[in-house]
């Protein structure tokens, strides 16, 4: 049975206006805290070769993104945390047996997630137009 929590507004996390936070760590992820209901975008070194048990565990969804600039972290983060926090709502932490409970609709919310997050490779690794010359 599902233990009943307290309910948790939805935030994201958005990165300062100006800078390139996620270029400062080898691996760039979008993440879902599911426990708390936080979205945000983060770099890491530690976390590159190895998911951290929270992801291990199911209890933050994360996917990985390009290293852009923090403009254009906060245009997907935007983008992207309608389908998290959908993704929140659909989702139930157990303690006994520990566990992650996705209900319906949730599994839609991750293949927006993951679609959009993989347009932004797509979009980082296209071929940049040149100016006439």
């Amino acid at each position: 049975m599902a233990e009943s929590m307290t309910p948790v507004e939805f935030r994201c996390e958005l990165l300062a206006d100006e800078g390139n936070d996620l270029r400062k760590g080898d691996a760039a992820f979008f993440s879902v805290d599911l426990l708390h209901g936080t979205a945000r975008m983060y770099s890491a070194s530690e976390y590159a070769e190895t998911a951290p048990v929270l992801v291990g565990a199911g209890w933050h969804y994360r996917v990985p993104v390009p290293p852009l600039d923090n403009g254009q972290a906060n245009g997907l983060l935007r983008d992207l945390t309608p389908h998290a926090e959908n993704l929140f709502k659909m989702t139930a932490i157990r303690e006994d047996p520990l566990g992650v409970i996705f209900y319906g609709g949730a599994g839609t919310a991750m293949d927006e997630i993951q679609r959009k997050c993989a347009a932004s490779w797509r979009a980082h690794y296209a071929p940049k137009k040149q100016g006439s010359a």
